[in-house]
């Protein structure tokens, strides 16, 4: 999915109106639609019983965007309230459409059309939970926002400490095309975008104002869209394209159908890491899952793991070497999958065991964590014949450092650049690990992926990522889409729990649990 300019956007809905027939308020309602149904699934995760919705709307089409979304939240029930900042006589075309249905719904509505009527709103006026809707600036604002707009725009930042915030195609104060935030700018905890994500949000600036992203498709025809450009090294990892690679199952279907995967790892200390790279891979849909690991690490995997199948492998100096594990379980290349690294150590026996894995008949192998760094500084071991699937690895950025011989500040200062070329020299499918994780393959394609909060840079929340992708391919999608659905699936996953939680308490055993409910997420917020 490709980043687009707001120039871009709109010169795609004039297209879809004038060639294709289709009206711009039927384009208004199913943007509204998509911004319903994600404000629905987070007060729903929220647990929020009351089922308050406060929405702040502008004049232009953010807001006739927001008026269908108020209207269709309180057919369903919600608590709902819209507050302006202009007067309805202001509206024009589709925008007054939308406000003359809502108003016949019933919506309570409230006008705020000066500053200083936001500003002498106080502390009984903020909503105490639910969801906050911003559709005030849309992709034509330029600048930054003054007079009434800046003030409901500081009164949602005051709202956001009690309430979550969606935003309608983009944070309000946020440039669509550079990125940039302006002051003030609304901070969103997922913002719903149209079409295609702009192309602003590819500036790591910009995430800390756009929270979750959601791309909603609205029904452009995509004849009528720009052509792609071979240019555009930064492709998008969203929903509309990624429900359709969730493996659906028949009914007739058992569990030798949706593959057998192989974790190997663990070490004297590190028992937890294979116990949740089975997780991961289990809440995959995943038909079997074996687990070889030395015997301190039997007691996680019963109490982390009970469906996978553990084999306790004899270890030598606290960790596994080939000859305890070719005593302990069957041979690695049975398997659909092999994922290995997850708390292994750097011991001398790792970096055997994934020499032997390298250069054996294993069809697809995951590599992550210590099978990563006993591989420091030698990305040509990662070369597998071309009858082979390439190797799909899940570095952060301290592990894609080590093996590229660079630095991590290096990494981080560009992590696309450094992406491209681990892939390039690996030959292997990366996965760059962080805010702002990066799914990379060998001929320079690169995909970002925009799900995902801080409370995730916790010890274990990569060994689930490990085994979430290594499940998925052992299905049978290609390295390529395996790694992208895991890293929204992933991703999603923890900002569920951090919005049921919070993000300081969020654990990796927390972010597997709420794997089933982020798949729900990808498939109703798809529409």
């Amino acid at each position: 999915m490709e980043f687009l300019t707001s120039d871009q956007v709109r010169a795609w809905d004039r297209r879809a109106i004038a060639e294709c027939g289709i009206s711009g308020l039927a384009l208004m309602n199913r943007a509204g639609a998509a911004v319903a149904r994600v404000v629905a699934q987070l007060a729903q995760v929220r647990g929020d019983a009351s089922r308050p919705v406060e929405l702040v709307a502008g004049r232009g089409n953010n807001g006739g965007d927001a008026f269908v979304a108020a209207r269709l939240l309180l057919a369903d029930g919600y608590h709902v309230r819209l507050r302006m900042t202009c007067a309805p006589e202001a509206l024009r075309g589709d925008a007054q459409l939308a406000w003359q249905q809502m108003q016949q719904a019933g919506v309570r509505t409230e006008l705020l059309a000066q500053a200083q009527d936001w500003q002498a709103l106080d502390e009984a006026d903020l909503p105490r939970g639910g969801v906050v809707v911003d559709g005030l600036l849309g992709t034509g604002s330029e600048g930054a926002p003054h007079g009434v707009v800046a003030a409901a725009i500081r009164w949602i930042q005051r709202a956001s400490r009690r309430a979550a915030v969606v935003a309608i195609d983009l944070p309000s104060g946020l440039a669509a095309d550079t990125g940039e935030p302006c002051d003030p700018v609304v901070r969103a905890d997922v913002t719903v975008t149209f079409a295609a994500p702009k192309a602003g949000f590819a500036n790591p600036q910009a995430w800390e104002c756009l929270g979750h992203v959601e791309v909603a498709a609205i029904g452009l025809p995509a004849a009528a869209g720009p052509a792609a450009s071979a240019e555009r090294v930064l492709q998008f990892i969203g929903a509309p394209e990624l429900a359709t690679l969730l493996p659906r199952r028949g009914r007739s279907t058992h569990k030798g159908d949706y593959g057998h995967l192989l974790v190997i790892g663990g070490s004297h200390g590190l028992c937890g890491a294979p116990a949740l790279a089975a997780m991961g891979a289990l809440r995959s849909g995943a038909g079997l899952v074996s687990a070889a690991v030395p015997a301190d690490s039997l007691a996680g995997m019963a109490a982390l793991a009970p469906a996978a199948m553990a084999y306790g492998v004899r270890d030598e100096g606290g960790g596994l070497t080939p000859a305890t594990l070719a005593e302990g379980v069957r041979a690695p290349a049975s398997f659909d999958v092999v994922l290995a690294g997850p708390g292994m150590s750097t011991r001398a026996g790792t970096a055997q065991i994934i020499t032997e894995l390298l250069t054996s008949a294993v069809a697809r192998l995951v590599l992550d964590a210590d099978a990563l760094n006993v591989l420091a500084g030698d990305c040509t071991r990662l070369h597998r014949p071309a009858e082979l699937a390439p190797v799909v690895i899940t570095p952060h950025p301290g592990e894609a450092a080590r093996l590229l011989g660079t630095t991590t500040a290096a990494v981080q200062a560009d992590r696309v650049a450094a992406a491209r070329e681990l892939a390039r020299r690996s030959r292997a499918v990366v996965v760059l690990k962080g805010a702002g994780t990066l799914v990379a393959t060998p001929d320079g394609r690169v995909c970002l992926n925009l799900t995902g909060n801080p409370g995730m840079a916790t010890g274990g929340t990569g060994d689930v990522l490990a085994g979430l992708l290594a499940g998925l391919w052992a299905q049978g999608l290609s390295p390529l889409d395996a790694a992208r659905l895991a890293v929204y699936w992933h991703g999603t996953a923890g900002d569920l729990a951090a919005w049921q939680t919070g993000e300081a308490a969020l654990t990796a055993d927390a972010l597997a649990a709420a794997l089933g409910a982020a798949a729900q997420w990808l498939t109703q917020v798809a529409g």
